[in-house]
């Protein structure tokens, strides 16, 4: 009886508190073209081609960039409405447009300033897409309720990979841990390093560079909507379990 009595009386002391009010809350959208909410660190940026694309004969066009994507969460998402927030030597905020795009789990996908450049089927286009050359770059991803999913790159040094060097360009890509990393950490990046083709011919990679035009694939080393390429510095290539 004792024992009933105080399961009562701590009852009485602690009645059910409702719903909170201020939480973070997820959308849980029914149609496949409506924008999910993500949850931080679910979408990585993983490359960055800030320094425009070569065509095989030379010809640079400084405003052919793109940024990439990876879901490295549990579910697929729709980044409809999801916001790309770049600060540094400029700041301006892009926004990821509607449609029914998914990226799928463990799934790259990207966003590039045009189709009529070196990457010609991008999956979304934003036609003001653009980077300061050599200048910081520091982007942060938010979803469409305004949650902080990633930030890459550094808001006061210059880019940590990549660029042109009159004869190519090279894009700033993700190191591909399992465990992830930080973005805004420069370790975390080393430029697209293209496969030799011993490689190739012992099937050990396949060829990421796909989705580069095959009139810049000579110049243009980059890997847009694909896996990143390995890391050959030695210092940051482990990080699985293998």
């Amino acid at each position: 009886m004792r024992g009933v009595l105080l399961a009562l009386a701590l009852a009485a002391c602690n009645p059910d508190p409702g719903y909170p009010d201020q939480q973070v809350t997820y959308r849980a959208p029914t149609d496949a073209s409506e924008a999910d909410s993500g949850e931080r660190g679910n979408v990585a940026i993983t490359e960055i081609l800030w320094s425009g694309s070569v065509t095989n004969d030379g010809v640079w066009d400084p405003t052919d960039v793109f940024l990439e994507l990876r879901n490295t969460g549990s579910r697929p998402l729709n980044l409809s409405g999801w916001s790309l927030e770049m600060e540094g030597a400029r700041a301006i905020t892009w926004k990821i447009p509607d449609g029914d795009v998914i990226l799928n789990v463990g799934q790259h996908r990207y966003i590039a300033a045009k189709t009529t450049g070196c990457f010609p089927e991008p999956d979304w286009v934003i036609p003001t897409l653009n980077f300061a050359y050599g200048d910081p770059i520091y982007v942060r991803l938010v979803d469409a309720d305004e949650h902080l999913m990633e930030a890459a790159g550094n808001r006061s040094v210059e880019p940590f990979a990549g660029g042109y060097d009159l004869k190519r360009s090279r894009s700033m890509e993700r190191v591909e841990l399992m465990f992830g990393g930080r973005g805004t950490e420069p370790h975390q990046w080393h430029y697209y390093t293209p496969l030799t083709q011993q490689q190739l011919d012992e099937g050990d990679y396949l060829p990421n560079n796909l989705g580069v035009a095959e009139n810049c694939r000579d110049a243009t080393l980059a890997s847009p909507g694909e896996a990143n390429s390995v890391d050959y510095s030695g210092a940051y290539a482990s990080g699985s379990l293998e």
